[in-house]
C-alpha cells in the first residue's frame, strides 16, 4: 500500500504471530475431544501450551517498535486500513458510492481492517468460550469479513466448545482449574499488550501535530485526530469503526471474566 519499511514490518509481525499460534488450533481441538474422554492430562497440556503460545505472540507484538514508527503508522499506513463506516469526520457521512454505471449504484458502509477479522484470534475466544456480549455483536459481525470457510469453522467451534464447562464442573481438579485460568489470564494479558500498542501507535500520535508535507487535506488520520480532540480519547475510533479504547477494554474485561472461580 505505502511501500514503506514500516508497513512491511507491521505485516511481518502480524504474520509471525499467526504462524506462531497456528499450531494451537490442532492442540485445542484435541482438548475438546479429550473432554469427551475425560482425559484431564491432555486438557491440561493443551491449556499450558495455549498459555505459552499467547506469551510468545505477545512478545512478537511488542517487537512492533523495532521497525515501525508510530507516526508513520498513524499518518501513512492507518488511513489505508480504515473503512467507510462511522467515518463522518473524514467526509464519508454516507459511506462510499459504488457506481454500477450510468450513474446507477448505491452507498455502502463497510468496516475497515480490524484484529477482530483474524480467524485465529477469534478462535482463541471460541475455544475457551469467552463471551463478548457487551461488545455489541462486533466480534460476530467481523466473521462476515472473513473467508466463508473460516467463519463457518468458528461457528462450529463455538457449537462444540466444552472446555470451560468441563473445568467448571470439575473444580475439585485443582491443576485443571489452574491451567484453564492461566490460559484465560494469558489471553487477557495479550489484550493488555494490544491496548498498550494502540496507545503508542494511535492514541499518542492522534494528540500530536501531523508532520507537515506541504499539502493540507482531510484524511482518515487527521479526522481521527479531530475526533480525539473534540470527544476526548474515549471516542477515538479504530479502523473497524468501534470506539477504540472502550471497546478494547471491554474485550479484555470479558476475557478475564471467563475464568472459573472455585467454590469455597
Amino acid at each position: 500500500m505505502t511501500g514503506t519499511d514500516d508497513e512491511s514490518w507491521f505485516l511481518m509481525v502480524s504474520d509471525a504471530m499467526e504462524a506462531r499460534a497456528g499450531p494451537l488450533i490442532e492442540m485445542m481441538l484435541g482438548a475438546i475431544d479429550a473432554v469427551t474422554r475425560n482425559d484431564i492430562p491432555t486438557i491440561i497440556s493443551a491449556l499450558q501450551y495455549f498459555k505459552q503460545s499467547m506469551e510468545d505472540i505477545g512478545m512478537l507484538l511488542e517487537r512492533m517498535d523495532e521497525r515501525c514508527n508510530p507516526q508513520t503508522f498513524y499518518h501513512t499506513i492507518r488511513p489505508f486500513l480504515a473503512g467507510s463506516m462511522n467515518m463522518e469526520a473524514a467526509g464519508l457521512p454516507n459511506g462510499v458510492f459504488y457506481d454500477e454505471g450510468d450513474g446507477k449504484g448505491s452507498w455502502k458502509k463497510y468496516r475497515g481492517g480490524s484484529n477482530g477479522q483474524s480467524s485465529l484470534l477469534q478462535f482463541f475466544d471460541a475455544v475457551l468460550s469467552v463471551n463478548h456480549a457487551r461488545c455489541g455483536g462486533f466480534h460476530a459481525e467481523m466473521r462476515r469479513y472473513m473467508p466463508g470457510p473460516h467463519a463457518r469453522f468458528l461457528d462450529d467451534v463455538v457449537a462444540i466448545a466444552n472446555i470451560r464447562a468441563y473445568v467448571d464442573s470439575n473444580q475439585d481438579e485443582v491443576d485443571l482449574v489452574t491451567a484453564f485460568n492461566d490460559a484465560i489470564g494469558s489471553l487477557s494479558g495479550f489484550r493488555d499488550k494490544h491496548i498498550a500498542l494502540v496507545t503508542r501507535y494511535i492514541i499518542i500520535p492522534s494528540r500530536m501535530p501531523k508532520p507537515t508535507s506541504g499539502v493540507v487535506r482531510q484524511d482518515i488520520a487527521s479526522a481521527s485526530t479531530k475526533m480525539a480532540l473534540e470527544a476526548q480519547t474515549q471516542e477515538l475510533r479504530g479502523t473497524g469503526g468501534t470506539k477504540l479504547i472502550p471497546f478494547l477494554r471491554t474485550s479484555r474485561d470479558e476475557t478475564g471474566e471467563t475464568a472459573v472461580t472455585r467454590a469455597p
